[in-house]
């Protein structure tokens, strides 16, 4: 039980991350107010998945028949995993936690998480993001769009994002049932 625990204590902070990011990114682009000072969701260098630096400035090439040069995924899959990122975003500044945390990829069915494990989930996101309520108001994400996000293959089976150019630390993946998903430790 502990092991599980701990183990939805690491989603739940990778979410607060990517929550923080949010806020700023809205905060940009024309939120009401300025998000707090917020330590990034990685607590350690193996645990940040993104690109190397010159990836991140060099957009990926296409080779003409929908799909980025080198990548499995097609550029509709990558619009695709983007938007699912904004949907995720909404979905917790409306702080439907049930929703968000279908999400998030279950490894064990390789599709959205059900049951007991759906609700360890939502039961933990509302104390873990307890210190962001005030500025989870519904609607607060949505100046952020598909356009100020960007999906980048790893080349792994995953898919790394960045808003506004900051890379997001939580890759997404394709479930079982073709929809993505974040994919964050269980």
């Amino acid at each position: 039980m502990r092991t599980r625990k701990q183990g939805i204590g690491r989603r739940i902070a990778a979410g607060a991350g990517m929550l923080a990011l949010a806020l700023g990114a809205a905060a940009c682009t024309g939120g009401e107010d300025e998000p707090p000072e917020s330590p990034r969701a990685s607590t350690s260098p193996q645990d940040a998945p993104g690109p190397a630096p010159a990836e991140e400035s060099t957009p990926a090439a296409s080779d003409g028949g929908g799909q980025a040069a080198g990548s499995p995924f097609s550029d509709e899959q990558l619009e695709a995993a983007s938007q699912r990122f904004v949907e995720g975003l909404q979905l917790l500044d409306d702080q439907d936690w049930d929703a968000a945390c279908a999400l998030v990829l279950d490894p064990t069915t390789r599709t959205a998480p059900e049951g007991e494990r759906l609700q360890e989930c939502a039961d933990g996101v509302e104390p873990a993001l307890a210190s962001y309520s005030e500025l989870l108001v519904p609607g607060r994400f949505d100046v952020i769009d598909t356009s100020m996000v960007e999906a980048t293959d790893n080349g792994d089976g995953t898919v790394s994002l960045s808003l506004l150019g900051e890379p997001v630390d939580i890759p997404m993946v394709q479930g079982d049932d073709q929809e993505w998903y974040f994919s964050l430790p269980f």
